[in-house]
Formats: structure tokens, C-alpha cells, sequence
């Protein structure tokens, strides 16, 4: 279990009964996050909601950057070795009309 230490896991049952204080804990920073286990395998991780939306951030971030890196590199890329659309639909069997 990578990336947890041993006060970080939890059971279910043991999320059940001390949920509140599980939430306060987060909440307060005690806690960056809970690992919650089931039949001995890792099922959910509780997060605050700042600690999510960062998460988040971060993913969106990146693909903003392979967007960024996809538009530079097609900078690059010579006319000729571009696909045009009506040929990737005629390849598939497809008209205008149908889409």
C-alpha cells in the first residue's frame, strides 16, 4: 500500500463507526486523506473537499498541457501529412449527411 501510512487505513466497518471524527480530522488537517479497505483491499479514499478540488486542478492542468503539446508539435507537422475530414469519413463508410 503505497502512498499510506498505517494511521491513513481504515476498515469500512471501523469508517462506520467513527465517521464523525474521521470528518472532523480531515477537516482539521489532521488528516490528508483515509484509505478505506474492504476485505483487505484498498475500496475508496475520503479527501477534504480543498484537498479534491486541488486534485482536480492538477488534472486539469495537464490536460491543458498535452493540449498545449499536441498544438505545438501540429505546428510542425507538413499540410501534406494531414488527414483530411471527408477522407476519414469516406473511410468509414460515412457522409456529411449521416453525421
Amino acid at each position: 500500500m503505497k502512498g499510506y501510512t498505517r494511521d491513513e487505513l481504515m476498515s469500512s466497518s471501523e469508517v462506520v463507526r467513527n465517521f464523525s471524527s474521521i470528518l472532523d480530522s480531515i477537516k482539521n488537517k489532521e488528516k490528508v486523506k483515509i484509505a478505506v479497505m474492504r476485505k483487505n483491499k484498498l475500496e475508496a479514499v475520503i479527501l477534504s473537499i480543498d484537498e479534491y478540488e486541488r486534485i482536480h486542478e492538477i488534472m486539469d492542468l495537464f490536460d491543458h498541457l498535452q493540449i498545449y503539446k499536441t498544438v505545438e508539435q501540429r505546428k510542425t507537422t507538413p499540410l501534406e501529412e494531414y488527414i483530411n475530414f471527408e477522407q476519414i469519413l469516406a473511410d468509414q463508410g460515412l457522409s456529411y449527411d449521416e453525421i
